[in-house]
């Protein structure tokens, strides 16, 4: 068919038309008698047609282009006429987003140019041709783009096959907008998350802060992810063998390019006590994950040191129910008063991998490894995040400011069921009492902080009170907090 043919016009147009996403002058039908799609002009009966619109344009292939990567590669694009990059190919070439979008692409990666109309360069080795052409009046389509000099151009793909409809995407703005109707824009921008122990719900919690714009993360954890991880945790089956430190992080810079986010292979002892001291004193709030109460009672000593507040999260064997614990350094109780006023909870942990239960194992005998399900584990990680977030938003003009009323309770219990042989076996039903504790329920529940405790209270003192002795007399270490350092158990 010759390029100048009428009907081929039409066609070009209205395909112009649907990858724009606007009304056109012409529109696709399918001829059924003919059975081939044609061009009509607007308006024009075609009673045994089906019509294709730009309702329909998912039906070709898209492309999402970054503006900002686009503004800083403008003056390039200026002077060689074209700026190659590469997209990641999603679904047999249905998507394709470009790799400076986020940190984790496809298996397959397409190579592009974008093309400046008149640009005049070859570009005949690439995938993807995206063509940019300017225009007078700007109709804040998604495929306008505004050039650093204020002039408006309009994209166009094409691949050997199709034409690919092409979308600009200013990554932040659009996330920021989202949260804007609950959490001011950048409210959260300067505040860091320390978060030790990147497991299932650990690696969950730190997703949601990111969703809530928190700027700068520190990530702390000595394991892999391996292939029985995958059934709970965010990471999947092509990240096993990577460190989840570093399977978080790419996560965190998906749900918020922006963040800072460093990472620490560390395993939790006072060889790395010093490391720890450091990330806990840069932190505004510590979010502690692990499995096993020594290092929980080494980041609780060092948090109460640095005057910083820490969240203790954690689920119950097979993820029966679990716990949240907040500190307020000398408000609350910390950790360690948790331990004594309430042994029997503070040791019941879920044992989810071979290195948590190698962790508590003190005799020859083996510990079960006994995860429970991620959809249990979750009701404590987003618990974990929320106490969280009202933290951080204590120094901060907002709303959500309000929770500190309902969530002033040192201590958080939540069951997911009744499980036998436990103190909780007995519990009703959920339908069947209103004023009973039950499942699936949040519970405050208020303890007083120990007035001898070791690592938050006047322990020394009290004993010298109590046996008569003089302080003066002895060379006794101080931490930063005024607080007696005492020894905490570390990791076998």
């Amino acid at each position: 068919m010759s390029t100048n043919d009428p009907q081929q016009q039409m066609i070009r147009d209205a395909m112009q038309a649907i990858a724009q996403r606007k009304p056109g002058k012409t529109k696709l039908v399918y001829d059924k008698t003919k059975r081939t799609i044609v061009a009509v002009a607007e308006g024009s009966q075609t009673p045994r047609a089906l019509n294709i619109t730009a309702d329909d344009a998912d039906m070709f292939a898209v492309a999402t282009v970054s503006s900002v990567w686009l503004r800083q590669n403008w003056p390039q694009l200026l002077a060689e006429g074209n700026v190659r990059c590469q997209f990641s190919s999603w679904d047999d070439g249905d998507a394709l987003t470009q790799c400076n979008l986020g940190p984790l692409p496809s298996a397959s990666v397409a190579q592009a140019a974008i093309i400046l109309a008149g640009g005049g360069a070859s570009v005949d080795d690439v995938t993807l041709r995206i063509d940019l052409k300017p225009i007078k009046e700007a109709e804040a389509t998604p495929s306008d783009f505004v050039a650093p000099d204020g002039t408006w151009y309009r994209a166009s793909g094409s691949n050997s096959e199709q034409s690919v409809s092409t979308i600009f995407a200013d990554v932040q703005p659009e996330l920021a907008t989202r949260r804007s109707g609950i959490l001011e824009t950048t409210i959260l921008a300067d505040k860091s998350v320390l978060l030790i122990g990147l497991g299932t719900g650990g690696a969950h919690a730190a997703l949601e802060l990111a969703k809530c714009g928190v700027g700068r993360f520190a990530l702390v954890d000595r394991d892999r992810l391996s292939v029985g991880n995958v059934v709970r945790h965010p990471g999947g089956i092509s990240q096993v063998g990577r460190f989840k430190v570093r399977v978080v992080r790419d996560l965190i810079l998906e749900k918020n390019p922006d963040a800072a986010v460093t990472t620490h292979v560390l395993d939790l002892n006072f060889a790395s006590k010093e490391e720890l001291k450091k990330l806990i004193a840069e932190s505004s709030i510590v979010v502690c994950g692990t499995d096993n109460r020594p290092s929980k009672l080494l980041v609780n000593q060092l948090c109460i040191e640095a005057n910083v507040s820490a969240i203790y999260g954690g689920a119950f064997r097979r993820a029966f129910g679990g716990q949240v614990l907040r500190v307020r350094p000398k408000v609350s109780p910390c950790h360690q008063c948790f331990v004594a006023a309430m042994p029997d909870e503070a040791s019941d942990v879920e044992i989810s991998s071979s290195s948590d239960a190698a962790d508590i194992a003190y005799s020859d005998l083996p510990v079960a490894v006994e995860p429970g399900l991620s959809l249990d584990v979750l009701p404590i990680a987003n618990m974990v995040a929320k106490l969280a977030l009202t933290e951080l938003l204590k120094d901060k003009p907002t709303t959500l400011r309000a929770l500190e009323r309902d969530y002033d309770a040192p201590w958080y219990l939540w069951l997911n069921r009744p499980e036998p042989a436990t103190p909780y076996s007995d519990w009703p039903p959920l339908s069947e009492s209103s004023d009973e504790m039950t499942i699936n329920r949040w519970y405050g529940i208020y303890f007083d902080r120990d007035s001898e405790c070791p690592v938050c209270g006047n322990f020394l003192s009290n004993i010298a009170a109590n046996y008569g002795l003089n302080l003066d007399n002895f060379s006794v270490p101080q931490s930063a907090a005024g607080a007696t350092s005492m020894p905490v158990p570390t990791e076998d």
